[in-house]
């Protein structure tokens, strides 16, 4: 197998226009970098996104983790991954920082610098955009690769406030690891459509006797209502744990997301409607 060249030069930049990368909103955007132009150590991802209707290319686990976040924010409508930067523009505030633009270490060819996530959020009947860069914390703090880092976060920054565009800094200290593994569990059953059925409506009519069934409870464990779901109602063994992802992935039932879920917590811990889900909590981190 051919070895991947993950150099940029001017002629793979070029490309990258063509191809119309960095342009574009909702399921016709395309993002400047690819989990195909940059090497990775098996942590980069491609996740489909339920707001924008594409896959979403996150270049490490903590992007994975914040694409999470915002596909769960009722206030997020648009997501753009790998968002280009003006080259013309970060050059000019390079030389105005007294540093050096970033290049690639082997053509020495000037990149267009990204930003991590670009991201358009409705808040308080306005429409904004939001800019946040996503880095581990050990690589702001690192003496060695900090100084540069911390360069090109401030240019990064610069560039965004040209335009008075809120930027954040987010690092895995500011992500919840269990909310976001669970938003992960739910996120594989908000579409049933992929689950063997042995009629079309059957999902949606599991989903209605779950719901039915869920109002009449009045004591017990989550284990117990399975239970009398798969006993009573015929449910087979796993339907009632499936249904319930679903219906939690979709917000029609409310489940801790800041805890590990276990079918032997009590059973008034799940909620059928779900109070208004609060703007993103990272928003100024």
């Amino acid at each position: 197998m051919a070895k991947r060249k993950y150099e940029i030069d001017e002629a793979k930049i070029e490309r990258f226009r063509n191809e119309g990368r960095g342009i574009g909103h909702g399921k016709d955007y395309k993002p400047w970098l690819t989990i195909h132009d940059v090497p990775s150590l098996g942590l980069a991802s491609r996740i489909f996104g339920f707001k924008t209707g594409r896959e979403h290319h996150c270049l490490s686990s903590l992007e994975s983790g914040f694409l999470r976040m915002l596909e769960w924010s009722d206030s997020v409508r648009d997501i753009r991954e790998q968002f280009p930067l003006d080259r013309e523009v970060t050059r000019m505030l390079a030389g105005k920082m007294g540093i050096e633009h970033p290049r690639d270490p082997r053509t020495r060819v000037d990149l267009v610098m990204t930003t991590d996530f670009l991201v358009d959020v409705r808040i308080d009947g306005r429409t904004m955009s939001v800019a946040y860069s996503i880095k581990p914390a050990q690589e702001l703090e690192d003496r060695k690769t900090s100084p540069r880092t911390i360069d090109k976060l401030e240019l990064e920054r610069r560039y965004w406030s040209r335009d008075r565009i809120p930027w954040y800094l987010v690092t895995d200290r500011d992500l919840p690891k269990q909310r976001i593994r669970n938003l992960a569990w739910l996120h594989e059953m908000r579409l049933l459509e992929h689950e063997l059925a042995p009629h079309p409506q059957y999902w949606t009519d599991r989903c209605d006797q779950f719901l039915g069934q869920f109002q009449k409870v009045i004591g017990g464990s989550v284990r117990d209502f399975f239970m009398y779901l798969e006993n009573a109602c015929r449910f087979a063994p796993g339907e009632p744990l499936k249904v319930l992802r679903h219906l939690a992935a979709n917000k029609r039932v409310v489940i801790d997301l800041d805890k590990e879920f276990s079918d032997r917590d009590r059973f008034d811990v799940l909620h059928v409607s779900a109070p208004l889900q609060p703007r993103l909590q990272v928003v100024g981190a």
